[in-house]
């Protein structure tokens, strides 16, 4: 009995001899506009207001990190979502064999690969944009289970592979509805990042014929305060049938004042209709403070094919505000 608690009050020493360090921060945002829209009235809206917690738990050996986000947005009724929704909620575990990743929250591809293009407030891949873009990849993914390397120092930057498994349905027969991989090589002024993924079959609402595959590679290179990123989307077997994407976007940092420029273009494939679309996105930002931010906003699309239109996406010019505490 003695050497029990002899044994268990030197593991609770040595635990305790672990400095840790916790952080929490409860944050807020939200973004309001007067919008514009192509044969739709003027209107006001609330286009997202946020709540979010996030913190860290940091010893000698680990460090872990969990972050949760709830938002509300008038755009979310014209997607089929409901007024509220959680779409962060995930915890990442890191030491120096990697890091891990499990829960909701921002798709790793869109973030390695597809972010440095969407550059703009108001028109941009999150779920509570007025507008669609282009390119099929989600910004958000629910389920994730990923996990990535150590970064490698090569040449000026760090190199790091991902690879994770997404099952946001539970009961389509399918353990590994999307499986992705994808290399992520960062330096100070470059950073260039390629992604695969792979959509299981069974997880439309109508099983395909083949899974669905989509490469993508996006860079960026900034220099006094310009930044210039580009990428480009390739899809195989897609359930729409679309083929590829590329997009361009330029960014410049003037001050307090941002200016942001982006084109893309997105082609199909086996249509009779205009197999071509495309969206020009030109916006202004200033910031007054860290805190908030005024923004004037306009996005054009050329004529879409009939069968690939949604209820939502037009032309619009877009007025607006975003407060952050």
């Amino acid at each position: 009995m003695k050497i029990k608690y002899l044994t268990l009050s030197i593991l609770l020493a040595s635990i305790g001899a672990q400095a840790a360090t916790v952080n929490n921060t409860v944050y807020g945002k939200a973004q309001g506009q007067l919008s514009w829209k192509d044969n739709k009235d003027f209107q006001t809206q609330a286009q997202f207001v946020a709540v979010g917690d996030k913190g860290s738990y940091k010893t000698d050996d680990f460090k872990i990190i969990y972050e949760a986000e709830v938002q509300y947005s008038d755009n979310f009724a014209k997607r089929g979502l409901d007024d509220f929704e959680l779409n962060t909620a995930r915890i990442i575990i890191m030491n120096k064999f990697g890091a891990a990743v499990a829960g909701h929250g921002y798709s790793g591809i869109y973030s390695d690969v597809y972010k440095r293009v969407d550059i703009h407030q108001s028109n941009n891949a999150e779920i509570f944009s007025g507008n669609k873009m282009l390119w099929e990849q989600a910004a958000y993914a629910k389920n994730i289970l990923a996990y990535a390397t150590p970064s490698l120092a090569v040449g000026q930057g760090k190199l790091k592979l991902v690879g994770s498994i997404v099952t946001p349905k539970e009961d389509n027969g399918s353990n590994g509805d999307v499986v992705t991989a994808r290399l992520v090589y960062n330096s100070t002024n470059f950073n260039v990042a390629v992604g695969f993924a792979q959509i299981d079959k069974k997880f439309p609402a109508n099983e395909a014929d083949d899974d669905y595959k989509r490469y993508s590679i996006g860079a960026d290179y900034e220099f006094s305060g310009l930044t210039l990123a580009g990428l480009i989307e390739i899809n195989k077997e897609s359930f729409n049938k679309s083929e590829n994407t590329y997009v361009g976007a330029i960014k410049y940092q003037y001050s307090a004042v941002d200016i942001g420029v982006s084109y893309q273009l997105k082609t199909y494939q086996d249509t009779t209709d205009n197999c071509d679309q495309s969206l020009f996105i030109a916006s202004i930002n200033y910031n007054y403070d860290e805190h908030l931010s005024f923004f004037v906003e306009g996005a054009f699309y050329e004529e879409e094919p009939v069968i690939f239109k949604d209820n939502y996406s037009a032309d619009a010019i877009n007025l607006g505000i975003k407060l952050k505490i």
